[in-house]
């Protein structure tokens, strides 16, 4: 029921949103009666993990939310790993690097390093669709047929003019990630930007995690995105060896 929904979900909305939220907005995203959302909006104030303006009509979130968030990722052995190898990856090839998990039908950002082209700004905690973004492509494309089609099941949502949204393409993009080893998307996910990822596979474990590299579509010439796709190959071979180490 609506009025069950978890908390976490409307302080996703927030970190997800590019700008300060309305009432209306969010009560229209999250499906709650506009008491109840005041009422969990308050809590979450409160707790100074949202802020709101002064008449209490729009919200963002706040300072306060990077504590439980902060703890989580000191706490993950994989995001204090992937630091230094996005790092490096991010100087090599002048983009920024992310690494990106799972979650569901949709992937969080776990960390970043970005570049001085970074045009979709901070990210670590934002979630995206997976289908659409290609790390989450590349972590699709080495799951089963059953969990690609529930997800595909759910809806595919255009968010740019170029999503791709019929079934038969997002077949043929995991098909090329598997044949390459790197997924693509130019402008699916964020208009005028194109990503290129890898999946991280550890001997034995399941595919959770990648590492993408997104760059302007300006800058992604066929040059460019071959050196980011060795990079990102390279870069997650690295990560599952460090893992395993």
């Amino acid at each position: 029921m609506a009025d069950e929904s978890p908390t976490l979900d409307l302080l996703e909305r927030l970190a997800a949103a590019s700008d300060r939220m309305t009432i209306d907005a969010l009560s229209r995203q999250i499906g709650l009666p506009e008491p109840i959302l005041r009422g969990r909006l308050a809590l979450l104030v409160a707790r100074g993990w949202v802020e709101a303006d002064a008449d209490g009509s729009s919200y963002a979130i706040g300072v306060g939310a990077l504590r439980p968030l902060g703890a989580y990722l000191s706490a993950d052995r994989t995001a204090r790993l992937a630091g230094p190898i996005l790092g490096r990856l991010r100087d090599q090839l002048g983009e920024s690097i992310r690494l990106v998990r799972l979650d569901g039908a949709a992937i969080v950002c776990l960390a970043v390093r970005e570049s001085a082209h970074d045009l979709g700004g901070p990210v670590v905690g934002r979630r995206f669709p997976a289908i659409s973004a290609a790390s989450g492509r590349a972590i699709l494309a080495t799951r089963g047929a059953a969990e690609i089609d529930a997800i595909v099941a759910a809806g595919v949502r255009a968010h740019t003019a170029d999503s791709v949204v019929e079934r038969a393409e997002l077949d043929a993009a995991l098909a090329e990630c598997r044949a390459r080893g790197v997924a693509y998307e130019r402008g699916e996910v964020l208009p005028g930007v194109g990503c290129i990822a890898a999946a991280v596979r550890v001997d034995g474990l399941p595919v959770t995690d990648a590492i993408s590299c997104g760059a302007p579509l300006s800058r992604l010439t066929h040059d460019h995105a071959e050196d980011i796709a060795a990079g990102v190959r390279r870069a997650a071979d690295d990560l599952a060896a460090a893992i395993l180490g």
